[in-house]
């Protein structure tokens, strides 16, 4: 199929825009065809085509050094986190999550870090003689559930967007540590097996609430430190608690959300709690910003007995 710009008309377009969604529609391409055209040039000519910018509707920015996006929007955000998707695992709560989407349809939908587990590449050895998925099925499985919500999020113009969790860096940090020639080759970056999702380590949502995989306090209880010291409402996985922590002060009303885990607590990524008990729980977050941007009491949706729950209602 012959190619419908250059390679310089994809460069200057990308280095104007910076998101691959304003470049396929500027090309008449689709987002994955365009996805496929941006890597085919950068290995063909040496160079990266990092995202910077991205406005399916409304607005977020992403910084070249990948560190914190910014993102300024109303209307609805999920957040979901510690997925540790595993192969012939699907969780009630992934399962909750796709359902949630299309009802309430958000604006963004942010993989708050640990899609992956990385149990081959931990520096942490097996529990005994146990066999664990390879990296490659673990990677396809991250892909196909991956996908399952962007084809959920199909024609909802959503901003689909990633943090960073310490698991999910295993896959860059093992290749760095072991064989740092292969940098920047396709493939050596968990990103390049993800193209229609931007990645930074945090996002910043209109200067009141900020979303990182893991914040300076961890622990029973770091929904409450994270929200007192930071002065702005916090969204954080890490934990694998599901709750919202409410404080006030003099400067108003903010919330520490602990946005639980997507994996069941049940899944063979977790033997290692050696079948003791555990304050986790299976689901997600809901955010909700009015016209002003300001961030609305949070929402939690949260899998009880097999069941999940939305609003007082069984999803």
């Amino acid at each position: 199929m012959p190619e419908k710009c250059s390679d310089d008309e994809f460069v200057d377009a990308w280095k104007r825009l910076g998101s691959i969604s304003l470049v396929a529609h500027e090309l008449g391409l689709s987002i994955r065809r365009a996805n496929e055209r941006r890597r085919v040039i950068e290995n063909r000519h040496g160079i990266l085509l990092d995202a910077f910018n991205d406005r399916r509707g409304f607005k977020i920015l992403h910084p070249e050094n990948k560190v914190r996006s910014i993102a300024n929007i109303t209307g609805c955000v999920i957040v979901f986190s510690d997925a540790h998707f595993m192969p012939n695992e699907t969780s009630v709560a992934f399962n909750a999550l796709l359902k949630v989407i299309k009802k309430i349809k958000p604006v963004m939908v942010v993989a708050n870090g640990d899609i992956l587990d990385g149990a081959t590449i931990s520096k942490y050895g097996p529990e005994g003689w146990q066999t664990k998925p390879t990296l490659k099925q673990e990677l396809e499985s991250v892909q196909h559930h991956m996908d399952a919500i962007v084809k959920a999020c199909k024609g909802l113009n959503v901003i689909l967007h990633r943090t960073i969790g310490n698991h999910d860096i295993r896959f860059e940090k093992r290749l760095a540590g072991l064989v740092p020639e292969y940098k920047d080759v396709q493939g050596t970056r968990l990103s390049d097996h993800l193209p229609e999702w931007s990645v930074s380590w945090s996002v910043l949502v209109n200067d009141n609430t900020m979303i990182k995989h893991r914040l300076q306090h961890s622990g029973i209880h770091s929904g409450y430190n994270n929200v007192l010291k930071s002065g702005i409402s916090t969204v954080s996985g890490h934990t694998h608690l599901l709750e919202v922590k409410g404080w006030g002060d003099y400067t108003g009303r903010r919330w520490g959300i602990s946005t639980g885990m997507l994996a069941n607590p049940k899944s063979q990524a977790f033997d290692y709690i050696e079948d003791n008990p555990v304050p986790w729980s299976q689901g997600f977050a809901i955010l909700s910003y009015d016209n002003t941007g300001r961030l609305l009491p949070p929402e939690l949706a949260e899998v009880i007995d097999g069941v999940a729950y939305f609003r007082g209602s069984s999803i």
